[in-house]
């Protein structure tokens, strides 16, 4: 029977060894600046052309720290950032703290051991490196790290990422080329920290990631045998989703790591413990092929096309389709617009005509009608792959206005395979110029703008923004939607049936779900102006209109309309309910 006082010694003994696994501040490498380059070690940082690259090279806990120390030490910035977008930081009221009090308990003795559980040992040891470098070795608890790899497994925003692939007899030169838009309306502040991280770790492939600082995983990269990742959000339902998994943007990263083929990597993905829905493009320059992956956390489909495949939030698979949860996936006008510029360009995609795809605001009436087409309010990331030559181009997020609009900014082109051969940093390959805000290119940044402020609930700028537009552009269509609704915050009602009758009588409409809005708020603004009967009818006509992406038929504005004709809806501190 072993004693007490030699359970305390081995306990002693225990805590010992992990303390003298934990590098104090003294041994870690010093930041140090030369020629324009930040050196930590092996590792460095350049900004060239307003794009940050990092090297990262050594142990998982070498890389850790060089990350963290390059990108995240001394930031104070990007600590409140950070800080900001946690939502239990945010709480106000008694009983909004206790709430995130007992959410925050569950994440952390509930999801945080399973996410723990399910996370390679290598994973764990950079993020506890991370946090280190970017402590400067103060501490090497992890967890906010892991929860933050883990968050969008956790809290899904609105579908809006696009993606698409082309080769064979699509592109001008036989090369493979991935393009994609990276679309997030909670990740928008992180915009401004975008970097490119190229590595070349001790164990598996050298990749080269587009990131955020803090993020092991990640939604975009490419390795050096010609594998190509990206993810897109295909929201399943809630039987097909589970916490008890591995965050799956280290699932991407395992892909890049230690990939090889396109099989190699749906084998990888087919075996990994996955979370929850995604559609994930898949390209091989090796065999000169590209996949759509589509997945839940229990389900997997491979959809296969020829010279060129494209993907956004909805699952395309009639099998895969019954697995979607019910809501507007906000994809279909973006999958007919890919079609139609496949046509346009076929045989001379390439770099530039990639581009093209990602900053697109559609043609014809839609174009006049300043919708929203591939390209959106929302796009904080925007980039062109092409593994055969090792390049990644990325698009500079931009500094004025409201939005990042990275698509529209100056492309940057990066050499991965230099840095991996070299191991330091090289010119760029090219930049592509930024959008021009000019004439009806201007105008179109100005709708963009003011979708954007409607999410953020600052209706006054909003409406000043969209009455400019209107001023130029009286007939354009959702200029008038977004002054109906912004009148109809402000309680205006008798100007926003003005603006949604105007709406609703446009020739065509090319996003259906925003016909569905016009009918709804109209209706809304009927019953605070006490016309019950136009009311009852404007709700009635929403849920007759046919929408392609919106599975199950549900959504929050037609089960209000749903609810509407049976009763008066009312505003009661910005929210709609029945009397």
């Amino acid at each position: 029977m072993i004693s007490i006082k030699k359970i305390y010694l081995i306990i002693f003994v225990l805590i010992l060894v992990i303390l003298g696994t934990v590098p104090a501040a003294s041994e870690l490498p010093q930041l140090e600046e030369k020629d324009g380059v930040l050196r930590a070690g092996e590792g460095w940082l350049v900004e060239t052309k307003g794009l940050k690259v990092a090297y990262f090279t050594g142990s998982p806990q070498e890389i850790g720290i060089q990350h963290g120390l390059l990108l995240a030490a001394g930031d104070d910035e990007l600590l409140e950032l950070f800080e900001s977008l946690d939502p239990s930081k945010q709480a106000e009221g008694l009983l909004e703290r206790i709430g995130w009090f007992f959410r925050n308990l569950y994440a952390r003795y509930r999801l945080y051991p399973a996410f723990k559980r399910h996370t390679p040992d290598e994973y764990l040891q950079e993020m506890e490196g991370f946090i280190l470098g970017a402590s400067k070795g103060e501490t090497s608890n992890y967890y906010d790290i892991m929860m933050g790899n883990a968050a969008q497994d956790l809290a899904i925003a609105g579908p809006s990422c696009s993606a698409f692939a082309a080769w064979g007899d699509a592109v001008i030169d036989g090369s493979l080329y991935v393009g994609r838009n990276l679309d997030h309306a909670g990740y928008i502040d992180l915009a401004g920290y975008q970097y490119v991280g190229v590595y070349v770790p001790e164990s598996g492939n050298r990749f080269v990631v587009h990131n955020y600082p803090s993020f092991i995983g990640t939604m975009s990269g490419m390795n050096e045998k010609g594998i190509v990742i990206t993810s897109n959000y295909s929201i399943a339902r809630q039987n097909e989703v589970t916490f008890d998994g591995l965050p799956y943007m280290l699932m991407l990263r395992q892909v890049l790591q230690y990939a090889g083929t396109l099989q190699e990597a749906l084998d990888m993905i087919r075996e990994a413990p996955r979370t929850i829905g995604l559609n994930l493009m898949l390209a091989d320059a090796g065999s000169k092929e590209a996949a759509v992956v589509e997945l839940t956390a229990n389900r997997m489909v491979v959809r296969h096309s020829d010279d060129f495949i494209c993907s956004t939030n909805m699952f395309k698979d009639s099998y895969m389709q019954q697995f979607q949860a019910p809501g507007w996936m906000s994809s279909d006008l973006r999958d007919r617009r890919f079609n139609e510029l496949k046509e346009q360009y076929w045989g001379n995609i390439d770099v530039e005509i990639s581009r093209e795809f990602l900053r697109d605001k559609l043609s014809g009436p839609a174009r006049e009608g300043f919708y929203a087409g591939i390209n959106t309010e929302v796009n904080l990331a925007s980039m062109v792959l092409v593994p055969d030559r090792g390049e990644l181009w990325v698009g500079l997020v931009s500094k004025d206005g409201i939005a990042p609009y990275a698509a529209d900014g100056s492309y940057v082109g990066i050499d991965a395979a230099a840095i991996w051969e070299s191991g330091q940093p090289q010119e760029v390959i090219g930049v592509l110029p930024a959008t021009e805000r000019e004439g009806r290119e201007k105008y179109w940044f100005m709708v963009r703008d003011t979708a954007r402020l409607i999410d953020l609930n600052q209706n006054e700028q909003a409406l000043d923004k969209i009455e400019q537009v209107l001023d130029i552009y009286p007939e354009a269509a959702v200029p008038q939607l977004f002054a109906g609704r912004l009148h109809n915050r402000l309680h205006n009602y008798e100007q926003a049936i003005h603006f949604f009758e105007k709406f609703i009588a446009q020739k065509t409409h090319p996003e259906p779900y925003n016909l569905i809005q016009a009918y709804f708020w109209a209706g809304l603004a009927k019953d605070q102006l006490g016309v019950r009967e136009k009311a009852v009818d404007y709700y009635q006509k929403a849920l007759k209109v046919e929408i392609a992406d919106m599975p199950g038929g549900l959504d929050s504005l037609l089960n209000l309309a749903r609810a509407g004709i049976d009763n008066k809806l009312i505003v009661e501190n910005g929210v709609v309910r029945p009397e």
